[in-house]
């Protein structure tokens, strides 16, 4: 089957007579803004468990563009192997019923008749996709010109059986519970953390303007997450020339960030390993294309070289690539929501050697803890607390209705860079007793002023402007 897909502002079309005997649906004609219009040939081989790929494909295409609005337009003409009058409309009613099962308003233009058309079609760089579809779906891996199954190149250890891993461990899962990052979703520290990686890697680019699409990924993990991210990267890499992009997928936080120009190793290596340095030296390395290594079919060349994190429990996770898509040269970064997930995992590699794991400050959700020791603590408590939010460092409270060791254990388990106690020693002096994450097993006695020049100073070194307010759960 072949579908040309095309976004349009503007679509009439009407019967004119019949192409064929007894045409199987009546004559109509139709007037429509806003749609997307799928023109297609079903092909002698076709079946109709295709219908539902093709719907798919065009409800992606409209969801592109915010759209609601899908013709399926019959289109001889892109094919010259074309299935039988009954079988062809049998799937074109297929595809019309998927979409509708979708939510989507659906016409279809009659078969089997000359229709005369106008469109009027805006004219961006994603107005129009095309698409072959077929029963054989792969993935596949291509070495020296043969194509094998995935299952044969893992046996012939061609490619690391590791990709069919889950990736996380219960502790890895917890962790990441910690930082928001649920199974289901993400809560509003989740996303603070996504948020801030998508805006962190834009800044390490130089990237400014973004444009978001809506992509096609619904998995990020082994062999049908690596396909469908890469079928994302490829349908949106292949228009990407002057503007970067944000692709967003049907995961909460598995947005991914394509860039005009194409890097190297070294550079994406820099770039994952200064969020956590080591990290870097677990990850593999894949080669994917239309000629040899990895491959998804699809309609245009492409080359890439992607990068993957070796997990704490023998999975790999995608974070990022670069090569060319149909001669377009690209960057691309994400799910961001893996390379969130791969810090922290890596976090925990790093405690099973007996090294604490921390975030880098500017991105820890939370910075500061202010934990006064008891009741009458906490009026000093919370002049420091408002003092430190003032300088715009994201901080919380935790009020003395547990144990105190029950409190700094808990900041310790989220990973807070700075946790800050007062008790009577500190009240009495005007000063603060506070334990550092980053330098393992410390703590010191500083003087108020020291400890707000301090976080200044720790504030200015941020690579973003974000904003102060702590992204409360």
């Amino acid at each position: 089957m072949r579908i040309l897909m095309i976004h349009l502002k503007e679509i009439k079309y009407w019967a004119v007579e019949e192409a064929i005997e007894n045409p199987p649906d009546p004559p109509s004609k139709y007037e429509g803004n806003d749609c997307v219009v799928g023109f297609i040939s079903v092909e002698e081989e076709d079946t109709l468990d295709l219908s539902h790929d093709a719907a798919l494909e065009l409800a992606q295409h409209a969801n592109r563009f915010k759209l609601n609005c899908i013709v399926v337009y019959p289109f001889a003409h892109l094919s010259s192997s074309l299935a039988d009058p009954n079988k062809a409309v049998s799937i074109l009613k297929s595809i019309e019923e998927e979409l509708k099962k979708m939510g989507y308003t659906v016409n279809r233009a009659p078969f089997g008749w000359y229709k005369g058309f106008s469109i009027t079609c805006p004219g961006h760089p994603m107005c129009e996709l095309s698409r072959t579809i077929t029963s054989s779906k792969g993935p596949y891996y291509i070495k020296d010109s043969n194509k094998i199954t995935i299952k044969e190149a893992i046996d012939k250890k061609i490619l690391d059986s590791s990709i069919l891993n889950n990736p996380w461990d219960n502790d890895s899962i917890g962790t990441q519970e910690k930082f928001g990052i649920l199974s289901n979703g993400l809560n509003s520290i989740g996303k603070y953390l996504i948020n801030s990686l998508t805006e962190w890697f834009n800044y390490k680019n130089n990237v400014e303007n973004v444009s978001i699409y809506s992509g096609t990924h619904k998995d990020i993990y082994g062999i049908d997450g690596l396909s469908s991210v890469i079928k994302s990267c490829l349908d949106m890499g292949r228009y990407v020339k002057d503007q970067s992009v944000e692709i967003q997928g049907l995961i909460p936080g598995s947005e991914i960030l394509i860039f005009p120009f194409k890097t190297d190793r070294s550079r994406l290596n820099d770039i994952i390993n200064e969020l956590m340095p080591g990290i870097i030296n677990d990850t593999a390395e894949i080669k994917s294309s239309s000629q040899n290594g990895f491959n998804i079919p699809y309609d245009i060349n492409y080359d890439l070289d992607l990068i993957l994190y070796k997990s704490r429990n023998g999975g790999l996770v995608l974070l990022g690539g670069f090569g060319t898509v149909r001669d377009n040269s690209i960057t691309f970064l994400g799910p961001i929501r893996n390379v969130a997930s791969s810090l922290i995992d890596y976090g925990l590699k790093m405690a099973d050697k007996g090294t604490t794991p921390s975030l880098p400050f500017w991105l820890s959700p939370y910075q500061v803890a202010i934990i006064p020791v008891k009741e009458s603590h906490e009026e000093y408590a919370k002049e420091i607390l408002n003092e430190v939010f003032s300088i715009g460092i994201r901080v919380y409270y935790d009020p003395p209705g547990k144990s105190l060791g029950t409190r700094i254990r808990a900041a310790g388990k989220s990973w807070v860079p700075i946790i800050a106690v007062v008790g009577d020693k500190e009240k009495e002096s005007n000063t603060i007793n506070i334990r550092k994450r980053w330098l393992q097993g410390s703590q010191e006695v500083l003087q108020l002023d020291e400890f707000y020049n301090e976080l200044k100073m720790l504030k200015s070194q941020s690579p973003l402007n974000r904003p102060i307010s702590p992204p409360v759960s």
